[in-house]
């Protein structure tokens, strides 16, 4: 099942592909990023770019950047409409995940979808 990845606001902004892969991809789908067994979070450039713990998504600097499941309940903003298919180029190598920092209260001060496009292969 496909799952929404929601910004801090509330707005849906990319969604997590049903393709065993847990590929990330913004609404126009192109593959951004993607989720590996222990929960990091990488770019499809083989970046890392975070984690993704208790249904939050961290940047590598422990700040929350995006969620799972809407954090404002009485301000969630509708999906898109139908999901395009997925625009997959090949991935690069990951680079080696860095430490986690301890969870950092607050936000990132970079949107979600401003933060999984440092990601991509190609520039959108």
């Amino acid at each position: 099942m496909e799952r929404t990845l929601y910004d801090c606001q509330g707005c849906p902004v990319a969604y997590i592909a049903d393709d065993g892969q847990r590929t990330i991809c913004l609404w126009d789908g192109h593959a951004v990023a993607y989720i590996d067994e222990q929960l990091n979070c990488y770019g499809w450039n083989g970046n890392y770019l975070g984690w993704v713990e208790d249904g939050v998504l961290f940047d590598a600097n422990g700040k929350s950047v995006g969620h799972l499941k809407p954090i404002h309940a009485k301000h969630v903003f509708a999906e898109a409409g139908q999901r395009s298919k997925i625009v997959k180029h090949s991935k690069f190598a990951k680079s080696p995940a860095s430490s986690r920092p301890a969870r950092k209260e607050g936000n990132s001060s970079q949107a979600l979808a401003d933060f999984l496009k440092t990601g991509a292969v190609d520039s959108i």
